[in-house]
């Protein structure tokens, strides 16, 4: 273990708990590895609308800073610095002015900074001393506009042509921003990556694909599950359950319950007229139309994501677009689930095809990985033994946060 003698200074473009989704979760766990090193000061967005700061879970976590701040711009805030600059709109989109303007008066001696992605390295750094530096990646996000420019437009159920015309005119112009962005993101990151002493990438596959040489892999982590189901042989209910879940206001996985309930699920149902789908997750509105579709169930957010993977018997990842790793993966493995998840779905987490899940990317496919599992019990029973073993090897946060500090203490003992 690392031993406790470091300082940090953790940036971060919001508070981190109550750890809601996959981000404050990662960031959550980062600090508290950070405090296995040593005492750790964070410096946070606190996001309009967004839910009042908890206490940090951590006993390491000396001082924490949160201005109300964090606004998204309008696009004429930010459209003329893009089209005369080198930035993405992302790094160009947030008001970071609340926090910068506090921070002289409260960041002190540090021996380490630990920044929570590009976006926030990028409007924080000129403002802190020069020091040892960390910068998560966590997504390379050139990588996830390159995904989302080759992900056809959605149009609602029963619109107009007119209504489709507008929805592809907009989708056109917002694919432009994007290739162009793909671009400003890739130079950012390399940027980036030669001003500070080491970033960090969720997966192996990331750090090959970073082109940098200066990246450490901090892969994402669950939180084992003592009394997960193990027997997967038979149903949990009356039926058999298919659970997506996750943030339905991110664009990911908004595209992802879309696709599944639109292409997939129909072929799943002609053979199974049975099987429930159920979508977990904040943010129901985005995809409500939805609720009325056979076999559909709209949970919504609930208060733990675990009541709802114990009624689950095969857990679904159709996503098509995004970058990094899913956490929904590694809770699904955690909770000794089988899986049938995209090859984008599962990116950097070490499953293997018909070993630990079933991975499928076009509609048949994904419907026929879902139907093999439905009809085959023993089936069900290895992917989630194996799946389980996996998990229990190389995605506990505890090993992770080990790590974390590890690296800190390396990078902060070079500075």
């Amino acid at each position: 273990m690392a031993e406790r003698h470091l300082r940090t200074l953790v940036v971060a473009e919001a508070y981190p708990w109550p750890a809601v989704d996959g981000y404050t979760q990662r960031l959550s766990q980062i600090i508290g590895g950070l405090a296995l090193a040593g005492p750790v000061d964070l410096v946070a967005l606190h996001r309009p609308g967004a839910a009042a700061p908890a206490d940090p879970p951590w006993t390491g976590v000396d001082r924490t800073l949160a201005p109300a701040t964090g606004a998204e711009l309008g696009v004429r805030s930010w459209l003329g610095p893009w089209l005369r600059g080198p930035e993405p709109r992302r790094v160009l989109g947030t008001d970071w002015s609340g926090l910068l303007a506090a921070l002289p008066g409260w960041v002190g001696e540090h021996d380490l900074v630990w920044y929570s992605h590009v976006h926030t390295w990028w409007p924080v750094h000129p403002v802190l001393p020069s020091g040892p530096a960390i910068v998560d990646y966590d997504n390379l996000e050139h990588l996830a506009l390159r995904l989302r420019r080759r992900t056809p437009p959605e149009f609602a159920p029963g619109s107009s042509w007119g209504e489709r015309a507008s929805v592809l005119c907009r989708w056109g112009v917002s694919r432009g921003f994007d290739l162009v962005d793909e671009r400003r993101w890739d130079a950012l990151q390399r940027r980036c990556a030669g001003s500070v002493d080491r970033v960090v990438v969720c997966s192996d596959l990331d750090a090959r694909r970073s082109g940098v040489s200066n990246v450490a892999v901090v892969p994402n982590g669950a939180e084992p599950v003592a009394d997960a189901r193990t027997d997967r042989r038979s149903w949990v209910g009356d039926a058999p359950t298919l659970t997506f879940v996750g943030a339905l206001d991110y664009g990911p996985n908004t595209d992802a319950v879309s696709w599944f309930v639109r292409e997939v699920l129909p072929i799943v149902r002609a053979h199974r007229p049975g099987v429930r789908f159920r979508v977990v997750g904040r943010g129901a509105a985005r995809v409500d139309w939805v609720r009325g579709e056979p076999g559909v169930e709209l949970v919504g957010e609930v208060d733990d994501v675990r009541s709802e993977l114990d009624r689950t018997d095969v857990s679904i990842v159709p996503i098509r677009v995004g970058a990094g790793t899913r956490l929904k993966v590694l809770e699904a493995l955690a909770h000794h689930l089988p899986l049938v998840t995209t090859t984008v779905g599962c990116e950097g987490v070490d499953v293997v095809d018909g070993r630990t899940a079933l991975i499928a990317d076009d509609p048949r496919s994904f419907a026929d990985a879902c139907l093999r599992l439905l009809d085959d019990g023993d089936l069900r029973q290895r992917l989630a033994d194996a799946g389980a073993e996996l998990f229990a090897e190389r995605y506990t946060w505890a090993d992770i946060r080990e790590r974390v500090a590890d690296l800190a203490v390396e990078v902060a003992g070079n500075g």
